[in-house]
């Protein structure tokens, strides 16, 4: 019969084997759902942020945030994009609308900002929320 201290090591073993099962978690290899800052784009402005993001990665795939970044008629509707640079690293797009759009957009009234800047698309970097665009 084993001893005392033998049982113990066995018992505080499997204790530790089954607290990290029951603590671990499951790991999942969808992207991690972020809390979304604003509504989500309707049919009209999800078309346009396609059409747009066709233009700036020059028809290469791209990612869109799932919801808006800011969504505030006096900041305007912001949207993130993201596509990949040659070597592969991730080049960020805030695109933002100064209004929600319904139906078509005319050249008169396509007066959305595009930033592309590194110090302007802070927000995009911490995003978790992409899904693809193209």
């Amino acid at each position: 019969m084993p001893d005392r201290a033998t049982m113990g090591g066995r018992s505080g073993f499997a204790s530790l084997v089954l607290a990290l099962v029951a603590l671990g978690g499951c790991r999942t290899d969808a992207a991690p759902l972020a809390a979304a800052a604003g509504p989500a784009p309707n049919p009209a402005e999800v078309r346009y942020i396609r059409d747009t993001g066709a233009a700036i990665y020059r028809r290469q795939s791209f990612e869109r945030t799932r919801a808006f970044v800011f969504a505030d008629p006096s900041r305007g509707f912001a949207v993130c994009l993201r596509g990949r640079l040659r070597d592969g690293r991730p080049d960020h797009t805030l695109l933002i609308l100064q209004r929600r759009i319904e139906g078509a957009v005319s050249q008169v009234e396509d007066d959305a900002t595009i930033l592309r800047a590194s110090a302007d698309v802070g927000p995009c970097r911490s995003r978790s929320d992409w899904v693809p665009a193209r």
